[in-house]
């Protein structure tokens, strides 16, 4: 069974705009006065409460890093669900104790997240988003291996865009309290992956998308001969 890919997405954009999205969902739509003068839009006010970042004893708060907090969260409120389901409905015993496992450990990381939440002032959603209700309706609809692949492929979807964003904060968080959530979050992600692609049901169309870069060398032609790079230390000079 393929599994639809998901559509290709900046991770810490997504999850920045989900973040600001929940902060800023019991606010009143207002308008700003703007340096002119003039009434800014609500939406642009919006948007720059999304991009603030306020300071904390523990450093600043950007809004990447209550990205990963929030993201942390919504990661428990469909992830534990499915996985106590999928203990009880997948056709594989495997794949049963897998996704309970994650399941246990995603109550672990929603304590870590209320915890630091609670200490940072960041409001936490209650639901799943849409795109995880829609995901949880797809594999309540399947049954037999069709039922494991699909739950496996779609947590693996989410586990990979949750990881990258959660590495991108460990590197450049001004936040220590942050900081070592994010390695806490690291670990915990870690092992999901590494649960799922053991259930062998984690094929390409599992994966996300890979993070596009520049600088990458081209690859070898087949006139280059495949001969092993030196070590770093034979080619240092002084």
């Amino acid at each position: 069974m393929r599994t639809p890919r998901p559509i290709p997405a900046v991770v810490p954009v997504t999850a920045c705009g989900l973040a600001a999205s929940l902060l800023l969902g019991g606010c009143t739509a207002l308008a700003r006065q703007s340096g002119d003068g003039g009434a800014q839009p609500a939406s642009i006010a919006a948007e720059n409460a999304r991009q603030a970042t306020v300071p904390t004893e523990w450093g600043p708060l950007g809004p990447a890093d209550r990205a990963l907090i929030v993201g942390a969260r919504q990661a428990g409120l469909w992830e534990i669900p499915v996985g106590r389901e999928a203990a009880r409905r997948a056709s594989r015993p495997a794949t049963r104790r897998t996704l309970a496992e994650i399941a246990r450990r995603d109550e672990r990381l929603d304590e870590l997240a209320r915890g630091i939440a609670e200490r940072l002032n960041v409001p936490l959603p209650d639901r799943p988003t849409a795109e995880q209700q829609s995901w949880m309706s797809e594999i309540g609809g399947k049954s037999g291996t069709d039922y494991d692949k699909t739950a496996v492929a779609r947590l693996r979807v989410a586990e990979g865009r949750l990881y990258a964003l959660t590495a991108a904060v460990r590197a450049g968080t001004r936040n220590t309290l942050v900081r070592q959530f994010a390695k806490q979050c690291e670990t915990i992600v870690h092992g999901h992956m590494a649960l799922l692609e053991q259930t062998g049901f984690v094929t390409v169309d599992a994966l996300p998308d890979p993070p596009g870069v520049t600088g990458a060398p081209a690859p070898g032609g087949p006139d280059r001969p495949r001969t092993p790079a030196p070590a770093a230390t034979s080619v240092i000079k002084g």
